[in-house]
């Protein structure tokens, strides 16, 4: 217990501190950031959305084709869903036609 209350006591705390910096026979120098040993190690990026190249800008021929062929899609796209929409109903109106027809009728047994 007496452990834990000193190192509390101490936590945050300057215990000792080299004013000066003696290496490799040179002469005694006050201490700055660069001869202090201090490393910096790299730094790692991680690049989400990376910048895009210069874009080259096309002229606007290619820009209204793209828009024609687009528009051209969306409008094969949408007579195909009209003509299968016919379809359907035309077919189920044979059908009820069928069924109605099929309910007028009846068999005749004669002996």
């Amino acid at each position: 217990m007496a452990s834990t209350e000193i190192i509390s006591s101490l936590r945050g705390k300057v215990i000792h501190k080299n004013n000066r910096k003696v290496e490799y026979g040179d002469q005694i120098a006050p201490w700055t950031p660069y001869n202090a040993n201090l490393h910096m190690q790299g730094i790692k990026v991680v690049v989400k959305d990376p910048m895009p190249q210069k874009v080259q800008k096309g002229d606007a021929f290619e820009d209204t084709m793209l828009l024609l062929e687009m528009m051209k899609e969306r409008k094969q796209k949408e007579n195909k869903n009209q003509k299968e929409e016919r379809i359907r109903e035309m077919a189920m109106e044979k059908k009820r036609k069928l069924t109605e027809k099929s309910k007028n009728q009846y068999l005749k047994l004669s002996f």
